[in-house]
């Protein structure tokens, strides 16, 4: 009898732990019921839609959660709740003209507040990426301080990120990129047009512990639009100048009520020609074509159990891509203008699918994320290499790879308090194929009589590897949080590769296969100290180390490997909300180091090669503002400083015939300063519910000078550049008109042994439909 009742007593224990609830009434400022606001309690599969009345209910076992709360033209709000009970919550929303909001991010790869996350963090939600017009990552520079993008070949896979003057140029990143969970491993597979995005997230400073590989600089976390219980859709054409062409559509809608959500996009988007190319006989038409597509799913198997299938493709077809000059004087005196006998077309194919599993338990959640990456790149034709009318040298290249991953990842439960952790493993494997053949073509005669003739290189890579890390944090008082986290990584890499004579159709082997192989292993801690000053101010402290994985040089006998780069990044930051949310201001200061720099170079002047032969130091400070002085008048500002310096940089010298070090030289593609300064006005039309409102928008984004080589013989000096947007909103239907570059500004985009012009003015229109 004593064990009966010891069990019902037992049973009505655990019971009431899960019998408790918050509810409530989400309002505006009159008073009235927001029809439709999502609730979510943060890292919870616990939601809800608020009725006709602005109520909802969700039962929550007992303890401390986040809750978030948003409404289409209302400022989200974060709020903190414990839940003993049942917990009856009145919460007003502001419009967002009049309140800056609250963030969610994930760039602790659990939901937090963007303000209270103790880590340089820039997040763009949709709004953002509508109202900056950010199509892909070339939009990206100056939005986050300390953020560049190198436009390096006029296609979407030829651009590549620069945070904090960390770039190299090899086949691995150096601003890790994941999109939906997935990381993306190759240089060139990164980059993607943006479409049904819900946020990007750029984290600046080594991100090793909770990313691993190649997050030495930073990541780029572009999280598409999640499923939701909420039928909604959008339909969107953009068409400008140069033949622009760009049309979106997205759509969302439970395929069975409260259970199985889906969400899908697509785009098309071309482009006509930018560059003229005044050679007789070429054919050279520079025009672009993509189409890209997502497709979410998510299913609610139970409180406790969630299933994400989330896959997107993008197929690029960039003709006229990489219209480079020989010179950096050419490039200006003709910055549209190309010499070429070859169309210069880039194809491009990228598929990404992924299975995330999550449980939640009272004592632990539980997350699993298997991915595939199947990523092809090829030039279908030739791509011309002498830059000039003649026929002298060409290229041509594929390149095939497959990437498996799974990651485990255990982390505290959403009402955990005062000790929040998080542990895990990463797993990958990759299998990838390429070749590539340089052509010595019939004007080429004139320097060996043998002329033409081809070189063909043919390579194959496998490479697996495996990682646990670990973080946790824990509240010492209730103002002050320390962080402490560690990463181990172990990476095997192995390439086989071989090389061939091509003359007159005919392939002659010259080496048989050769394989090289390497294992490369890092160690990533990360140690944060961070104190809250008052309810909407922090500062914080933090130590960070990063690593960029080792690989090998494709057709090098010389240095067929190189090894790992290596960084450490020290940081203090301020966050602060001010003003009852009209006004944020987050200041940041750093040092980031960078040892054993992987540099494409040469040590005798013929043979070129990635290789370890810097160490760079860059120290500054970042700044990011938003406010809102008056309602729907909004003002951004994002700014940065740059101070970097060579402690060593090894690098072959002509005009000596000798290795020289390059020391006290600046990083490449590193502005000294840059911002970006956006002002936003609305004026409302109507008072209907169509919300019908009329808008205006000016950016001006300044850009200090940046050198172009290591050497530092070109630079490109500072310049300012002009952006605007105009037009009406309302419920249903937008209308934009928009300028990029307005004042037409000329800079050179890329200069390292090749030269090549930025986008000059771009100009069009935007139709928005949506329900």
């Amino acid at each position: 009898m004593k064990k009966i009742i010891a069990f019902i007593f037992n049973l009505l224990i655990v019971g009431s732990l899960y019998a408790q609830s918050i509810k409530g009434t989400i309002r505006n400022q009159a008073g009235e019921g927001i029809i439709g606001a999502t609730v979510s309690v943060l890292n919870t599969p616990k939601g809800s839609i608020t009725d006709k009345t602005g109520s909802f209910e969700i039962s929550l076992a007992t303890g401390t959660y986040s809750v978030s709360i948003s409404a289409i033209g209302y400022a989200s709000r974060i709020q903190t709740v414990e839940v003993s009970g049942i917990i009856t919550l009145d919460i007003t929303l502001k419009e967002s003209s009049q309140d800056l909001g609250e963030v969610v991010v994930t760039a602790d790869k659990i939901e937090t507040n963007l303000q209270k996350t103790p880590l340089a963090i820039t997040s763009i939600n949709a709004k953002k990426i509508e109202e900056y017009r950010i199509w892909n990552i070339t939009d990206l520079t100056a939005l986050a301080p300390s953020t560049f993008t190198v436009e390096h070949g006029n296609s979407v896979g030829s651009n590549f990120l620069n945070i904090r003057g960390a770039m190299g140029f090899s086949n691995d990143q150096a601003v890790a990129t994941y999109v939906d969970g997935v990381y993306q491993f190759d240089y060139f597979s990164a980059p993607l047009n943006f479409n049904n995005i819900e946020r990007i997230e750029i984290l600046r400073g080594p991100q090793g512990t909770l990313y691993g590989r190649n997050a030495f600089g930073g990541v780029l976390n572009i999280i598409t639009k999640r499923p939701t219980n909420k039928t909604s859709g959008f339909a969107e054409v953009d068409l400008g100048n140069y033949g622009q062409q760009r049309y979106s559509i997205g759509f969302n809608t439970p395929l069975v009520k409260d259970k199985l959500f889906m969400n899908a996009g697509f785009q098309s988007n071309n482009r006509g020609s930018i560059y003229s190319n005044p050679t007789p006989e070429t054919k050279y038409i520079d025009k672009h074509n993509t189409y890209n597509g997502n497709i979410n799913l998510k299913y609610i198997a139970s409180e406790k159990l969630t299933i994400d299938w989330n896959t997107r493709y993008e197929n690029n077809k960039d003709q006229g891509a990489y219209p480079w000059a020989g010179t950096d004087s050419a490039a200006r005196a003709t910055p549209f203008t190309v010499f070429g006998n070859w169309d210069n077309t880039e194809r491009r194919t990228n598929f990404n699918t992924s299975l995330a599993v999550k449980y939640y338990n009272r004592h632990f959640n539980f997350t699993s994320i298997t991915s595939l990456v199947d990523y092809h790149i090829w030039l279908p034709g030739r791509f011309d290499f002498d830059f000039g009318p003649a026929q002298l040298i060409s290229f041509t290249t594929w390149s095939k790879q497959k990437q498996w991953t799974q990651e485990l990842r255990f982390s505290s439960p959403a009402n955990a308090n005062k000790f929040k952790w998080t542990a895990g493993t990463f797993l990958f494997g990759e299998k990838s194929k390429n070749s590539s053949t340089t052509y010595f073509d019939q004007d080429y005669a004139l320097f060996d009589p043998n002329a033409p003739y081809g070189s063909v290189g043919n390579g194959r890579r496998n490479a697996y590897g495996v990682a646990f890390y670990g973080q946790a944090t824990y509240a010492i008082t209730s103002k002050l949080d320390v962080v402490a986290g560690a990463r181990y990584d172990i990476e095997h890499r192995e390439l086989t590769q071989n090389s061939a004579f091509e003359k007159s159709g005919v392939i002659t082997p010259l080496t048989a296969d050769s394989t090289a192989k390497k294992t490369f292993n890092a160690f990533t801690p990360k140690v944060i100290l961070s104190y809250k000053l008052t309810d909407n101010a922090m500062i914080y402290a933090s130590y960070a180390k990063g690593f960029r994985v080792g690989g090998f040089n494709f057709g090098n006998t010389q240095n067929p490997t190189y090894n790992p780069e290596k960084s450490d990044n020290y940081e203090v930051g301020l966050k602060n909300s001010l003003f009852n949310n009209g006004l944020k201001l987050n200041l940041t200061a750093f040092y980031f180091q960078q040892k054993d720099q992987q540099v494409s170079t040469s040590q005798d002047g013929i043979n070129y090669a990635s290789l370890n032969v810097g160490d760079m130091d860059n120290y500054g400070l970042e700044l990011e503002a938003s406010a809102l002085p008056i309602k729907n008048l909004q003002i951004d500002w994002t700014a940065s400083t740059s101070h970097s310096e060579y402690k060593r940089l090894e690098l072959f010298d002509a005009a000596t015939n000798s290795v020289k070090d390059y020391k006290g030289n600046k990083a490449i593609n590193n502005p000294a300063l840059q911002s970006m300064l956006a002002v936003q006005y609305g004026i409302p039309l109507s008072k209907s519910a169509q919300n019908l409102k009329a808008f205006i928008r000016g950016e001006y984004r300044y850009i200090g000078e940046y050198q172009l080589d290591f050497v530092n013989a070109f630079q490109q000096n500072a310049y300012g550049m002009l952006n605007a947007r105009a037009g009406v909103t309302s419920k249903h239907i937008d209308i934009a008109l928009w300028v990029r570059n307005l004042n037409d500004v000329r800079y050179m985009a890329y200069g390292y042994g090749s030269y090549m012009m930025g986008t000059p003015r771009m100009s069009g229109i935007t139709l928005t439909g949506k329900f």
